[in-house]
């Protein structure tokens, strides 16, 4: 009966051990919020973060078209600061469209055929390209193209 008795005492320990780990990284993250470190008014600039990539896919076949395609805009240097969504609508018959909003407006619309994933990185790729383009060329009439009759984003 003694040679039991030791293995169980050590997994007490090491269970003890656990739990109290487990409590005091919860007292820390508890002292962190009540002093108030976590708050927004330490951090005024949040409100203002942009560059955003939103990931609005479903199937396998949307998340690798949103990874090639977030690596390739984030590849672009005129992309900073703009936010963009990734929006899928899958279909079992025809595969997905692949849209890309800005300010809740499609930019592109992407076919992603079912069962042909050798097509979804160069199709990121020219969206990306294409995306920044628009953007870029829809900002540089904003400027260049001032109506009283117009608002900035009926230009577009």
């Amino acid at each position: 009966m003694r040679p039991f008795a030791a293995p169980a005492l050590r997994y007490a320990g090491l269970v003890g051990l656990v739990l109290a780990g487990v409590c005091g990284a919860q007292s820390l993250d508890e002292e962190a919020i009540d002093r108030g470190a976590l708050s927004e008014a330490d951090r005024p600039d949040m409100e203002q973060t942009t560059g955003f990539i939103v990931d609005r896919t479903v199937t396998n076949f949307g998340a690798e078209f949103f990874r090639e395609f977030s690596a390739a805009w984030r590849d672009r240097p005129e992309t900073e600061g703009i936010d963009v969504t990734v929006v899928e609508r899958p279909s079992a018959r025809y595969g997905s469209q692949i849209y890309i909003e800005h300010d809740n407006r499609p930019i592109v619309r992407v076919f992603l055929y079912a069962g042909r994933s050798a097509t979804i990185k160069p199709l990121a790729i020219e969206a990306a390209r294409y995306v920044s383009g628009r953007l870029s060329d829809a900002a540089l009439s904003g400027l260049l193209f001032v109506d009283p009759d117009l608002a900035r984003d009926d230009i577009r």
